[in-house]
């Protein structure tokens, strides 16, 4: 089964730019992502938890051992009690402290370890910013199955 996206942006001022390689890489192939993950950990910090649920039931299939904490003092304390964490996606807006600021202080444990930001804010400025407190790249919010697996390929294969 073919299928082929369609899209047209007013770039001007819509913060919104994409780059040759990252049109050519829109399509996954999710036939093939049964286990291939198998054995990797990734912590999915995530207050909402619809939120959440997607992005498990997103990833269930891959065989990842999925972690969740809800927000950023329990997602610091998880990643120092399991420091062999393979990947982080990190909520931006979380209810104690900004995902931002868990980034930093895991930064200084793990200079290594893929964080990838989540937000619902997709504008340039806020891309800067996500990758400035030092996350590893950054997704918007509404996150859908084939955007969130070309960046999580990206980083476990």
């Amino acid at each position: 089964m073919n299928s082929e996206i369609y899209a047209s942006l007013d770039t001007l001022n819509s913060g919104i730019h994409f780059t040759a390689d990252e049109i050519s890489d829109i399509k996954f192939d999710f036939g093939n992502i049964k286990n291939i993950y198998q054995g990797k950990k990734i912590l999915i910090v995530e207050d909402i938890s619809s939120n959440f649920q997607l992005l498990e039931a997103f990833l269930a299939p891959t065989g990842a051992s999925v972690i969740h904490e809800v927000d950023g003092e329990h997602a610091y304390a998880t990643f120092k009690d399991i420091p062999d964490i393979d990947l982080i996606l990190m909520d931006i807006r979380l209810p104690d402290v900004s995902g931002l600021m868990i980034t930093k202080m895991i930064r200084e444990l793990s200079p290594d370890v893929p964080i990838i930001a989540q937000t619902a804010y997709a504008f340039d400025a806020d891309r800067y910013q996500c990758l400035s407190a030092g996350c590893t790249d950054y997704i918007a919010k509404p996150i859908r199955r084939n955007q969130l697996f070309r960046i999580v390929h990206k980083y476990l294969s």
